[in-house]
């Protein structure tokens, strides 16, 4: 039972769109990226190799230790920091970057086009069903205003009944001073009057 519940949601899995889309992408980019290889392979290095002086980029290289060789067999394995490859790397991915933003910046400009063009074919032939969409817009926008009018209203008011309430708590609060102020007062009198009668 267990398993085929397993099968089951693995079958629900791949079917799904974004998993092939997926897969697509992963054999287009495998194939993409050998023509980009080739590409530097064919044009790029070559270049290179002309600018820098008929050396192949990916030979450059640090040598920290030299290989030792005896009796003509390597004994000891060439230490070295191959920058040269590190460099060919970088460049690779420079030129796939630029020719994917390309690629997807092409798509973009073509997908908006198209999608203002048949927004425009769209309205030609249905000018019934765009000015009633027209109006459907214009009352949610009209909803929308009132809603928001409704709110800051409501905002409004809290923030009135908020300074009102603290207008209220101060008059108490200076009432209250103002009161055992009198208080402290009245008693120092009665004291002193007191004092001077004895």
């Amino acid at each position: 039972m267990q398993k085929k519940k397993f099968w089951d949601d693995f079958k629900k899995f791949v079917s799904r769109g974004n998993v092939v889309d997926l897969a697509v992408a992963l054999v287009v980019g495998a194939a993409f990226n050998k023509i980009v290889s080739q590409l530097v392979d064919s044009f790029i290095n070559p270049l290179i190799s002309i600018l820098i002086g008929g050396f192949n980029l990916e030979d450059w290289k640090y040598v920290i230790k030299e290989e030792v060789i005896t009796d003509g067999v390597v004994t000891e394995a060439e230490v070295a920091f191959t920058y040269g490859m590190f460099l060919q790397t970088v460049i690779d991915f420079l030129i796939i970057a630029l020719t994917v933003f390309i690629i997807v910046r092409l798509y973009t400009r073509l997908k908006s086009h198209l999608e203002e063009e048949g927004k425009r074919i769209y309205e030609e032939f249905n000018p019934e069903e765009v000015e009633k969409k027209r109006k459907e817009e214009e009352e949610r926008k009209k909803k929308e205003e009132a809603e928001k009018q409704r709110l800051e209203a409501e905002k409004k008011a809290e923030e009135e009944r908020r300074l009102e309430l603290e207008r209220l708590q101060r008059e108490k609060e200076e009432a209250q001073v103002k009161f055992f102020q009198e208080q402290s007062a009245l008693l120092t009198e009665i004291r002193d009057s007191l004092n001077k009668k004895q």
